[in-house]
């Protein structure tokens, strides 16, 4: 059996996106893990300590905080780039038994279903995940709900995990 249809990409969509895979990729465990490393510095510099725990903790809290702040840009900014490179807004999917197909002006992708190794779903958009930072975008206003059904059928059956 074979599904196609048009996707519809913007800015904000893929704002969201990225927005999405930050908050789940990095999660409120690191937030918190930074907040509480960050009180602790306060703390140690308000009592006029400048031991090495300062410089260890300051040192955890900047590289903590640029990790952070880098999971998001650089997604962002490589999925804005995409987005401007493709020239037209709109992509061609194409889901089979074994396989799908994305077509835009930039290109044309096969992509085996065991090459999902995931999908993350959100309020406009699922990610279909390949490793730990790679993903595709997959916009659901322009997917019907039986394509939908399809993907995750085919993610599952191809090892894939679907309940994210």
């Amino acid at each position: 059996m074979e599904h196609e249809t048009t996707l519809e990409y913007s800015v904000p969509l893929l704002r969201e996106a990225v927005a999405g895979f930050w908050r789940r990729s990095v999660g409120m465990g690191m937030l918190i893990a930074l907040a509480i490393c960050a009180g602790m510095l306060g703390v140690l510099l308000a009592q006029g300590d400048k031991s090495w725990v300062v410089g260890l903790l300051g040192a955890v809290v900047t590289l903590g905080a640029a990790f952070v702040v880098a999971i998001y840009a650089v997604h962002y900014r490589n999925a804005i780039q995409k987005f401007r490179d493709m020239g037209s807004p709109r992509a061609t999917f194409r889901a089979s038994d074994n396989s799908f197909t994305v077509s835009s002006d930039l290109a044309t992708s096969t992509v085996p279903w065991s090459t999902v190794t995931q999908i993350w779903k959100f309020k406009n958009c699922w990610l279909l995940l390949f490793s730990k930072a790679q993903f595709m975008t997959l916009p659901l206003a322009s997917v019907p709900q039986d394509m939908q059904v399809f993907v995750l059928e085919r993610v599952a059956a191809a090892g894939g995990r679907t309940d994210g």
